[in-house]
């Protein structure tokens, strides 16, 4: 449920940056702050992922039945640390490289809608 969340929050914030920058909505400086806290929100998130796989890989070394719960945790959290297209786009704008972080969230826009319409 949070890997879920964690992407919705950087594919909406990545989105919602993009279009204000088309629009005039928001200036480059806007931009860059705005994923600078977006990247901190996110790192405080990633920690607090590393205190749930430490509390569950402790409690299957005391109680190996809860192996299977530390297994499933660890190895989701470690497919929501893979970085996404959406955050690395916030990285490049947090680093000033605004029309890169554009290239990059396009491109992530566009598989996500096919992706979408696959499921159709």
């Amino acid at each position: 449920m949070q890997q879920v969340t964690k992407k919705q929050v950087e594919k909406d914030v990545l989105s919602t940056i993009v279009g204000g920058l088309n629009s005039g909505e928001l200036t480059a400086d806007n931009a860059k702050e705005i994923a600078k806290e977006t990247l901190a929100t996110l790192s405080k998130i990633d920690e607090h992922e590393e205190t749930v796989v430490d509390f569950y890989k402790n409690l299957s070394t005391k109680h190996p039945i809860f192996n299977f719960l530390y297994t499933r945790v660890r190895n989701d959290i470690a497919k929501s640390k893979e970085m996404s297209a959406h955050r690395m786009a916030l990285v490049a704008i947090h680093e000033g490289r605004v029309d890169e972080a554009q290239k990059i969230a396009s491109g992530a826009i566009n598989k996500t809608a096919n992706e979408t319409a696959d499921l159709k």
